[in-house]
């Protein structure tokens, strides 16, 4: 067993004996399998030791994908969109990190908003995409000033990291006191997981670099070691129900664009607030804060 299982043991997310195969391989690797906790619900990797920082500092980007130049000048994708939307009143006159900025999509959409922007991005080529339209990037929390932050946002991030604990540590020590952690990450509870145990999407979305799929309980338990306080997780439902019909229906992703014509704001709200009851929401987003005297 790897080290990340053995961390999350230590911490009660988890108890290796009772891990189950899930899943027999990632989308990408055979000699990989997907485990889970029954009684917690967590899902993990049979192996972490695959991925390194230097993995993502050296990982080359699908052919194609940062050359397309719609894609280099208008770097916003959907979900930056929404973040901006939804978060961008926690960033007024902030001085804000986006820890995992990719290629600054993020920082483009929230320009407006805090009173600093810096992204995080470890790839070398997605940190020059970046840095090129001129946002200010660094490749790791040692160039960060202890202290110096307001606020620090994590999407999608938290799941791709082998050591969760010891980073969480190092980004609360660069926030002040009382600054904001804003965490998303994909759920472990997904309905297409435990509601319609979908094959197809199974097979689609374990990846090799998704090490972890956390539950409610799993990211309070972590936050909280790593000396945070005031946490509150909430489920969010990315997908509408138009893309877990397809996936039922097609055995494929792209359900919301296919489908288009059944997507509507009142129906995904009702389906959302149907799932969060559940907790079976496909996204999982945290809010905590560091303690005001530590």
């Amino acid at each position: 067993m790897h080290n990340l299982a053995f961390e999350f043991e230590k911490l009660n997310i988890i108890n290796i004996q009772r891990l189950q195969s899930f899943y027999p391989r990632v989308r990408d690797r055979n000699d990989i399998a997907v485990l889970r906790d029954p009684v917690t619900n967590v899902i993990m990797l049979s192996s972490s030791e695959h991925m390194s920082s230097r993995y993502y500092e050296e990982k080359q980007e699908q052919a194609g994908y940062v050359v397309q130049e719609s894609i280099v000048e208008s770097p916003c994708l959907s979900d930056d969109l929404r973040r901006a939307e939804e978060f961008g009143s926690l960033l007024h006159g902030k001085r804000w990190l986006d820890f995992g900025c990719g290629l600054g999509g993020l920082l483009h959409a929230m320009q407006r908003h805090p009173i600093s922007a810096q992204g995080l991005e470890p790839s070398k080529e997605r940190a020059a995409i970046a840095a090129s339209k001129g946002h200010s990037i660094v490749c790791n929390l040692d160039q960060v000033p202890v202290q110096s932050l307001d606020i620090i946002t994590m999407f999608h991030v938290l799941e791709h990291l082998t050591t969760p604990l010891q980073t969480l540590i190092q980004i609360r020590e660069r926030l002040r006191p009382g600054g904001t952690l804003l965490i998303e990450v994909p759920h472990a509870r997904d309905a297409l997981f435990t509601l319609y145990d979908c094959e197809a999407f199974k097979r689609f979305t374990f990846w090799s670099e998704h090490l972890v799929l956390h539950t409610r309980q799993s990211l309070e338990i972590l936050l909280a070691h790593a000396g945070f306080s005031q946490i509150q997780v909430s489920g969010k439902q990315r997908y509408p129900l138009s893309n877990h019909l397809h996936w039922l229906v097609r055995q494929k992703p792209g359900g919301h664009d296919a489908w288009a014509l059944l997507n509507s704001a009142g129906l995904h709200s009702e389906y959302e607030a149907m799932l969060s009851r559940l907790d079976r929401t496909d996204t999982l987003i945290a809010t905590t804060r560091v303690p005001e005297k530590q």
